[in-house]
């Protein structure tokens, strides 16, 4: 019984799993179609794993609501990206990788197959600036040229501290 439900288990969340990966790869064409971000990723990754080692994913409005979609999505996550769930941040659902090591041998267990959600982290978003950890090295920079917002941010802090300095 058990190796019956593994034969027809297995094939049916391979066949749902790329349903969604085309789905996905669909509507990141159609939005990207439709209408540019405001912010624009720059740099490369430097391969630390802060981002696999605690992980932030931004929900809509509409769903932060409603806890029952946010148990879904949580679900979701942990059936078909093995993430464990650890807390919620305002619209931010934090997750701890599965996949990832800590240790001597530190890193993705399935670097070449991860997944796309991986692949494109941190994303852009259409509006508002994408966060990312200190030490990453991807930065944002804004679609007409202006500042990388982390250095606005230094800027106008630098500035606070001068002014009430004097």
């Amino acid at each position: 019984m058990l190796r019956l439900t593994k034969i027809v288990v297995g094939p049916a969340v391979f066949v749902v799993g790329f349903f969604l990966y085309v789905m996905e790869i669909a509507s990141d064409w159609i939005i990207g179609v439709q209408s540019k971000t405001e912010y624009v990723r720059t740099g490369a990754c430097k391969q630390c794993g802060r981002c696999c080692q605690l992980l932030a994913l931004e929900m809509p409005l509409y769903i932060s609501k409603r806890e029952y979609l946010v148990r879904f999505l949580n679900w979701f996550h942990q059936i078909f990206f093995n993430f464990q769930f650890e807390g919620v941040s305002g619209r931010l659902l934090v997750y701890r990788c599965g996949y990832y090591m800590q240790g001597n041998l530190s890193g993705c267990r399935i670097y070449p197959f991860r997944h796309r959600l991986c692949r494109f982290y941190p994303r852009q978003r259409l509006y508002g600036h994408p966060e990312t950890h200190p030490e990453c090295g991807y930065k944002f920079v804004k679609r007409n040229g202006r500042k990388i917002f982390n250095q606005v941010l230094e800027n106008k802090f630098f500035e606070d501290r001068t002014s009430t300095n004097l």
